[in-house]
């Protein structure tokens, strides 16, 4: 096995996640105007995002080993050192359910439809990988979509809610308010697509190495799904705008903010959509992340230019729970 280039550790270390959790974590902090948490809520956070990462890929390994499925290179990392990481997995399951205890009970009872997700994901993904992930038998373009659609979406939604949850809680509003919530609404589809994404490049480098579907059935899903996702992608910057748009009622300009940041997150996808022939499976794999954390620096100089905060200012916690009900 040649050596790994040093962009592809993050994730491969599935380190890749818990950045991109917190820094949705961190903007939300500042578009919700939530000044106070619990002090190590982004700690648990990080560690709860790690081991279900990790979890799910050595679930993944381990079943795609017993159905003979072509492994992806986080994959491969993680059959080649299984040991070292079942016991950090371990050790981080009892790290995250030590900072769980000490975290509101409010919120254990708030965020109790998020663990329901995660299960629901980790059902799904089991019952996937029992199906044998490289079972290409079927034809079409659409083949390969459903129970690993279902999985992404699923993935998504956890994704998002799990990371605004512990946000939400502090503006003390109802959980339906945090499930119809625009600027979460529009993350989760954010990540959805993200994960489709992904699961398509990763899917259709295997059936190219295997040699499992004629070229002209390979060319007509590929060009399906860039449409697909093109079209997806579009709609979501669409509404953002519209989002943005109609943001600038508000005293203070962070929704605007955050939905002109998440249109840069999703046009940098559609340029990977667009790309996707020039770059390894891998290469996209990164760079959807990249994709992800893209937002980040165009939220804080908008929030910046805004005067909503002063350069060099992060704001992370607040000294009082007073200012924890955000506008």
């Amino acid at each position: 096995m040649g050596r790994r280039p040093l962009w592809i550790w993050p994730n491969l270390l599935s380190l890749d996640a818990p950045i991109i959790a917190l820094v949705w974590f961190w903007m939300y902090k500042q578009v919700w105007l939530v000044k106070y948490h619990q002090p190590t809520l982004p700690w648990f956070l990080a560690l709860t995002v790690w081991c279900i990462y990790v979890a799910d890929r050595l679930m993944d390994e381990r079943m795609m080993s017993h159905t003979g499925g072509r492994l992806t290179a986080r994959h491969v990392f993680h059959r080649q050192f299984r040991k070292p990481l079942w016991i950090a997995l371990v050790g981080g399951g009892f790290g995250a359910l030590s900072l769980l205890a000490i975290q509101s009970r409010g919120l254990h009872v708030y965020g109790l439809p998020v663990l329901l997700i995660v299960m629901a994901y980790f059902v799904v993904s089991y019952y996937e990988n029992n199906r044998s992930s490289d079972d290409f038998s079927g034809r079409g373009p659409l083949n390969g979509m459903g129970s690993s659609t279902i999985k992404n979406v699923i993935a998504g939604l956890g994704f998002a809610y799990g990371v605004s949850v512990g946000v939400h809680f502090r503006r003390e509003r109802p959980f339906w308010d945090l499930v119809l919530s625009p600027e979460v609404v529009v993350f989760a589809v954010l990540c959805i697509i993200n994960m489709v994404a992904i699961d398509h490049w990763e899917t259709s480098t295997r059936r190219k190495i295997a040699e499992d579907e004629p070229v002209g059935q390979e060319e007509e899903s590929v060009n399906f799904f860039r449409s697909l996702l093109l079209g997806l992608l579009l709609a979501l910057i669409g509404c953002c705008y519209l989002l943005a748009v109609r943001a600038e009622d508000y005293t203070l300009q962070t929704h605007k903010a955050f939905y002109l940041s998440l249109m840069v997150g999703a046009g940098g996808l559609a340029f990977l959509v667009l790309l996707r022939d020039r770059l390894s499976s891998s290469a996209l794999r990164v760079l959807a992340d990249v994709a992800m954390l893209l937002p980040l620096p165009f939220f804080y100089f908008y929030l910046v230019d805004y005067g909503i905060i002063d350069f060099g200012q992060l704001s992370w916690n607040g000294s009082t729970p007073d200012s924890s009900t955000g506008g």
